[in-house]
């Protein structure tokens, strides 16, 4: 196929592709956008980053957890009844924590459960609709790409009008952003033509036989074992951000380092996406991750706002390529009729890593100072890589499709 028809434009000149992703951008935009607020939100109210750490925690565990029941509830009912019932059930318990971010502990943790419990799954949809509009190959590989980037600028963007608003306005009012968000976005991806026709098996005539279980394929799960250390890292920037910055006393620098990491993280997938690599994505995965790791341990313990901002650039700069060898190599090693349950898997993993970034990093504040803390962080993603990585090298299989 011509360079030309491989481009990223050409993804987006596919027919209805952009009526369905550009609405998934903005509502993942909330979810850029409520992490941060909740931490401005609850650390104002509490006065500890730990209690914040906990809930954000508590919600990306319950996340993680509800994953496979969105999933195969999508599967079933389609993605309009579906995602409509959770992005109305994720803006009202968003709202519910910014009117009770004073109560008892249980109380916030009870309602970041359900916030976490009914996070819309934009991003696994709208990769469904890549798989369904997009052949094999080249072009797919990068939608994939351009999905990925499209979700770091997310966290570019809204982590700086989360900020601003928080700093001018008020918390709750970044908060009340990220349910717009929320709500526009589902409204206009579950009335696109191709989110339309993914109206679920219920009530089929004849059921397909269901392909192997990604799990049950040899070396699918060390990849998505491996795939929590980037989450961890992700987590765990989410709350230094906010930390770093109270320790400057400028809340506006935590928008402006995790604008800065998802910028550069997006540069770094759009790079990755236009490279015609020939090692195996499983290799590829093991040298992009430790070097995200060692950037942001460094970064750590050099301390100081110019090598946050600097550090923060460097480690994003490998953030996107890491995550996007990540689900190439699951799609590689899954039959093509569970591949949404193989990407279901990626997004688990990832966001249990989240979970527990920001729970490790929160807890390391109340002993460290938050540059200590963030290197400290740095262990545990290196650990899991570490016993990974003997499986990973093992792989023969997960090339690239376009150098298959």
């Amino acid at each position: 196929m011509p360079t030309e028809h491989l481009s990223y434009r050409a993804v987006l000149h596919t027919r209805h592709v952009a009526r369905s992703f550009l609405p998934s951008v903005i509502g993942r935009l909330s979810l850029a956008t409520s992490g941060l607020a909740l931490v401005f939100l609850l650390e104002r109210s509490t006065g500890s980053f730990a209690v914040a750490g906990v809930v954000i925690a508590t919600l990306g565990i319950a996340n993680v957890v509800a994953t496979p029941w969105r999933a195969r509830l999508i599967d079933r009912r389609g993605q309009t009844v579906v995602l409509t019932a959770l992005s109305l059930t994720y803006a009202a318990s968003l709202v519910a924590l910014g009117l009770n971010a004073h109560a008892e502990l249980p109380v916030l943790l009870c309602l970041g459960a359900v916030a976490g419990a009914s996070s819309p799954p934009f991003a696994t949809s709208m990769r469904v609709l890549w798989s369904m509009a997009l052949p094999p190959g080249g072009l797919r590989t990068r939608a994939l790409s351009l999905d990925a980037v499209a979700g770091e600028v997310t966290y570019a963007v809204g982590p700086l009008l989360t900020a601003f608003l928080a700093a001018a306005v008020d918390p709750f009012a970044s908060l009340l952003l990220s349910v717009g968000c929320v709500a526009v976005g589902a409204a206009l991806f579950v009335t696109s033509p191709l989110s339309r026709e993914q109206r679920g098996s219920h009530g089929a005539d004849q059921a397909e036989a269901p392909g192997r279980s990604p799990l049950r394929t040899r070396g699918f799960l060390p990849v998505v074992l491996a795939m929590v250390a980037p989450g961890i890292v992700l987590g765990a920037v989410d709350i230094a951000a906010p930390a770093v910055a109270a320790e400057q006393s400028s809340a506006l620098l935590s928008g402006v380092l995790l604008a800065l990491f998802a910028g550069a993280s997006a540069i770094g997938g759009l790079l990755y996406g236009s490279m015609q690599l020939r090692s195996l994505l499983e290799r590829q995965l093991l040298v992009l991750t430790p070097v995200l790791l060692l950037v942001m341990a460094a970064t750590g313990l050099v301390g100081g706002t110019v090598v946050a901002l600097i550090g923060f650039v460097l480690s994003g700069l490998f953030l996107a390529p890491a995550l996007i060898a990540g689900y190439l190599a699951a799609n590689a090693r899954a039959d093509a009729s569970v591949r949404t349950e193989a990407n279901g898997w990626m997004d688990t993993a990832v966001q249990f890593g989240a979970a527990l970034g920001a729970a490790v990093f929160g807890a390391f504040t109340d002993v460290a100072e938050p540059g200590q803390a963030l290197a400290m962080s740095a262990v545990v993603p290196g650990v899991i890589i570490a016993i990974c990585a003997p499986f990973l090298l093992r792989s023969r299989r997960s090339e690239l499709p376009e150098q298959a």
